[in-house]
């Protein structure tokens, strides 16, 4: 894993935009701690960039940026290609030499070959650029499932990217999308492609995007998207075939030269993992558990349940009170883009990295796969609302039940008010209120986030799953995952994301992959004979921190006084007597007193 910027046909002088991709780097150093390097020319105009991360091949070989053996191709990459083995014995037998063990070499050469083809072909984690010398292009690629992060700007024929929006600064791009805190206290996170800088786009999953040197143009062009066609029936060979194909995931995941842990909450998807992960690494895996002295919170008998079966290092950290307000404004500072989620994160990334450990393994992806959230009951109870007229659910707004007032949403005129129902923080009178302007401006923002609207064709579970896995996944979990982890210098592979595994539980039918009387059916009837009964059959927790109670405590974030807006004092009174989410209140203290 690595950091990446550039700058391309920039006016400023050659010493100026190296200087600018330098310092954009360096405020990534700590995604990528072990190696710099730049790559530019002179008179020519392009500079890249790359921190590095040394996961595989760990000498100097694998120094970036990168350049083919004729110098043709230059290349700067975060990631990981984990069948980069098969497509470099495919590269060997078409006659092509190579002289490092990394998998960035093998990108050069897949695309030397086989041109765009090559991006469909990588099964693995990625965001890169690619420039080839031959045609005086430039392309950046971003992942199938979106999973490593890539930002763009492109203004008067410059193009610029980095792999975090606030090193966009250090290119002296940093006026603020007006936007932005609207995003954010509707969904808790800055939804794709926006950030919160104007013109500053997230480049979407199975995207490239491919700038001509020459015209000064570019063009965005997809290359996957996943599809559902749901032809597997049968369960019991659902439940087989999904055994062997996470199975064959998680194996190759744990390609790395150096030691790895799994993220272990004692949850149903993590244990799932740990399991897997221990049949294929059993001298050098470690556990990594966050403890509280909050024992509502804790799950240490869940995970010592099942790690005493297993020859494992157990990992275990008390996170109390005072390290979270230790900690909190560093957390803060770490974030990327404004988020309600990713603390926990942080903290258990942080002690990975205080133990040695550069890549863990995370259970991310299984609850939007099969049905573990809420979002899949709830959404049968919206669609009972749709012969409510569009006065009598915007009436919604008056009502002192928060729930209630995000009935308003269904109102919009896009499927994004779904979501919001489903999954937003506050009602759009709310906001308007909390940021001193009209509702028009907040519903007329949230109705051009482009979303397709066939999405509202599709059956209910489906439709859940949806959102969960293109919205709330990809717009919060997986960023927030990304920058958390990597400001520790910390790797976090997603198994349950590996393509072909996602291709698999999109071919099976919804009427044996989701269940009303068992979240995650599936899943579970794969695995219950290998965990304890109470890892499974337990209520879901979630990775979930004491913050309720915590920031309840902290006097910045819970004292009425400290905030100007009028709603926005009655709120956190609301907070301070329990009646309002800590992310709620968590979201009011970034807009208006966190830097």
């Amino acid at each position: 894993m690595c950091r990446i910027a550039g700058i391309i046909n920039s006016k400023k002088s050659s010493e100026s935009v190296n200087r600018q991709v330098q310092a954009m780097c360096d405020s990534m150093k700590h995604g990528g701690p072990d190696d710099y390097g730049l790559y530019a020319v002179e008179n020519m105009p392009i500079c890249l960039g790359n921190r590095r991360l040394a996961i595989l091949d760990l000498s100097s070989a694998g120094h970036q940026p990168m350049l083919s053996h004729k110098e043709d191709l230059v290349i700067t990459y975060n990631g990981e290609i984990y069948n980069y083995l098969q497509i470099k014995t495919e590269l060997i037998n078409l006659g092509y030499i190579f002289k490092t063990k990394t998998d960035t070499e093998v990108i050069i050469y897949a695309y030397q070959h086989w041109g765009e083809a090559a991006f469909e072909k990588f099964d693995g984690v990625f965001a890169c650029c690619i420039f080839d010398k031959r045609e005086q292009s430039v392309y950046l690629v971003r992942d199938q499932n979106g999973i490593k992060p890539l930002y763009y700007h492109f203004d008067h024929e410059t193009l610029t990217f980095a792999s975090e929006v606030k090193a966009f600064a250090h290119a002296d791009i940093l006026q603020e999308n007006d936007h932005w805190r609207i995003y954010y206290l509707a969904f808790g996170h800055i939804p794709e492609p926006y950030t919160t800088l104007k013109n500053v786009y997230s480049l979407g999953k199975g995207c490239f995007l491919k700038y001509n040197i020459g015209s000064a143009e570019y063009t965005i062009q997809s290359y996957h998207e996943f599809e559902s066609n749901m032809r597997i029936n049968n369960e019991s060979y659902a439940i087989e075939r999904i055994r062997e194909q996470l199975g064959y995931s998680i194996k190759q995941q744990m390609i790395s030269d150096v030691d790895l842990g799994v993220l272990f909450s004692g949850g149903l998807d993590s244990s799932i993992i740990t399991i897997l992960a221990n049949q294929y690494n059993h001298n050098h895996l470690s556990s990594i558990s966050a403890n509280f002295n909050e024992i509502d919170f804790s799950e240490k008998k869940q995970r010592n349940s099942l790690l005493q079966k297993m020859n494992i290092q157990k990992i275990e950290q008390l996170i109390t009170y005072r390290d979270f307000v230790q900690n909190f404004e560093n957390v803060l500072a770490d974030m990327d883009q404004p988020t309600n989620d990713g603390i926990n994160t942080w903290f258990v990334c942080k002690t990975a990295k205080a133990h040695g450990i550069k890549v863990v393994l995370s259970g991310l992806g299984a609850d939007e796969l099969f049905g573990g959230y809420p979002s899949f009951d709830r959404i049968h109870k919206i669609q009972n609302l749709n012969w409510l007229s569009k006065s009598v659910l915007r009436s919604m707004r008056f009502s002192n039940n928060i729930k209630f007032k995000r009935l308003y949403y269904l109102s919009l005129n896009s499927p994004i008010g779904e979501y919001l129902c489903l999954r937003g923080v506050y009602s759009p009178d709310v906001i308007a209120d909390l940021l001193d302007t009209d509702m028009k401006t907040v519903i007329d923002c949230l109705e051009e986030i482009p979303l397709h609207p066939s999405i509202k064709k599709t059956s209910n579970e489906t439709r859940a799953s949806w959102y969960e896995f293109n919205m709330y996944m990809q717009n919060q979990l997986l960023k927030d995952t990304d920058f958390m982890s990597m400001s520790h210098g910390v790797e976090v592979r997603v198994p349950f994301l590996d393509n072909n595994f996602i291709n698999l539980v999109l071919s099976i039918s919804n009427d044996i992959k989701f269940s009303y009387e068992q979240k995650k059916k599936l899943l579970v009837e794969a695995y219950k004979e290998d965990l304890p009964v109470e890892t499974w059959k337990r209520s879901k927790m979630g990775f979930t921190f004491p913050f309720q109670e915590w920031m309840r405590k902290s006097c910045d974030i819970a004292d009425p006084s400290r905030y100007a807006n009028k709603r926005a004092k009655s709120l956190i009174q609301n907070f301070g007597e329990n009646k309002l989410h800590w992310s709620s209140a968590l979201a009011l203290y970034r807009i208006y007193h966190a830097n």
